[in-house]
């Protein structure tokens, strides 16, 4: 077996519940993601024996986010699809 390599992916464009369900399917059993910064950039810190992932993979990856972030805007606000509404929050009164 093969020692495990890790390498940095940006996370620009790629959702992280997307990136942790789906790199098995990708990079094998063993992958693994996690959030990761690397020189300022946020992304992930994927670690697999397999190979990694190839530029097809990741642009289905960020076509499964573009559809995941659609599905869950339209899931909590069904009139109005926009990624970064804002979403109001009730705010406690302070007693004397």
């Amino acid at each position: 077996m093969a020692a495990p390599n890790s390498y940095f992916l940006p996370g620009f464009g790629i959702s992280r519940a997307v990136i942790q369900n789906e790199i098995r399917y990708h990079c094998g059993p063993d992958a693994i993601v996690r959030p990761y910064t690397h020189q300022g950039r946020d992304g992930f810190l994927v670690t697999t024996s397999g190979p990694p992932l190839t530029k097809a993979q990741i642009e289905d990856l960020k076509e499964s986010s573009r559809d995941y972030e659609e599905k869950q805007s339209r899931r909590n606000n069904e009139a109005d699809i926009f990624l970064n509404a804002p979403i109001p929050v009730a705010q406690r009164t302070r007693r004397n």
